[in-house]
């Protein structure tokens, strides 16, 4: 089976001239529509495609499971949007479209598309595919990761207009995300497991890289580990929810958000590595990122 794979850069070009965000919107979401019309071709007759206030659905479900599915993002964005008043913004560049494939065969065809250069790709039951026109993908036969991915993924969509740091943002999803869909069961490690090993991975080299965002790209240790210290760092920035607000308004990039914090939450960022982990070298240095920033949104 072949995917019709949209050149999203070429349909750029087509992007009407206007500040009518209006029709922008209606524009992409058009577009959007024809792309998923020619993917439903391609997947076979079972697919068909539905579609709520703000989301295009493609998928082998019919009409009523079909709008379930479709119920969870729209009651998640507003839930979103009312957690992070001030603060989340809806794009107003198209609906967000979601693929559901009817198997991990299909599935891992449709997703291998965008990762060629990877090498083996490790399979999951749901992702957010950030190429082109970002959109969601799911395997109907394991749809156990679809509100923890949507929660977390939707927090991302509409906290992209802010140029966040790759903590700030990611620490806001996984927040938003364990609210809204808290994980099952007992964790794999308890708090002073999880500290311990915090404390054993970061120094001053390490802690360089989770300033810049590229710590989220090394796998293993350094992935989990930088959530988990994202997701901690926001909780103790966000207790006072007016003081946050500003902050992350004001909150770049090039800096990871350090004078943001010191403009509105009274302090520099580094005050929150020295509350996880204790006194050190935790102060960010933009002059040591050699190899860039990130924004988030692995």
């Amino acid at each position: 089976m072949t995917f019709p794979i949209v050149d999203w850069d070429a349909m750029d070009v087509h992007k009407p001239a206007t500040a009518d965000q209006a029709f922008i919107d209606e524009f992409w979401s058009a577009a959007a529509k024809a792309w998923l019309e020619t993917l439903r071709v391609a997947c076979g007759d079972s697919f068909a495609i539905h579609e709520s206030e703000r989301f295009l659905l493609l998928s082998p479900l019919s009409q009523r499971p079909a709008q379930v599915v479709l119920e969870y993002p729209e009651k998640t964005r507003k839930r979103i949007g009312r957690l992070l008043d001030g603060i989340a913004r809806e794009s107003e560049q198209g609906k967000v479209c979601a693929l559901i494939f009817k198997d991990q065969d299909q599935y891992y065809k449709y997703v291998s598309n965008y990762y060629l250069d990877e090498g083996e790709f490790s399979l999951s039951g749901g992702m957010f595919l950030q190429h082109g026109y970002g959109h969601f993908v799911f395997v109907q036969d394991d749809m156990s990761n679809i509100e923890p991915t949507i929660a977390h993924e939707l927090t991302h969509c509409l906290l992209q207009h802010l140029p966040l740091p790759a903590w700030l943002n990611e620490g806001i999803a996984v927040n938003i995300e364990h609210r809204l869909s808290p994980p099952p069961g007992r964790p794999l490690y308890m708090p002073d497991e999880m500290q311990q090993r915090h404390i054993a991975y970061w120094n001053e080299t390490t802690i360089q890289e989770f300033w810049s965002g590229k710590s989220w790209r090394h796998p293993g240790e350094s992935n989990s580990l930088s959530y988990d210290l994202a997701k901690q760092f926001v909780g103790l920035g966000s207790r006072d929810p007016t003081a946050f607000r500003e902050f992350a308004n004001a909150a770049d990039v090039v800096d990871s958000a350090d004078a943001a914090a010191r403009a509105y939450l009274g302090y520099p960022v580094a005050h929150l590595a020295h509350a996880v982990l204790g006194e050190g070298p935790w102060r960010p240095d933009p002059a040591k990122w050699n190899e860039g920033m990130e924004r988030g949104q692995f």
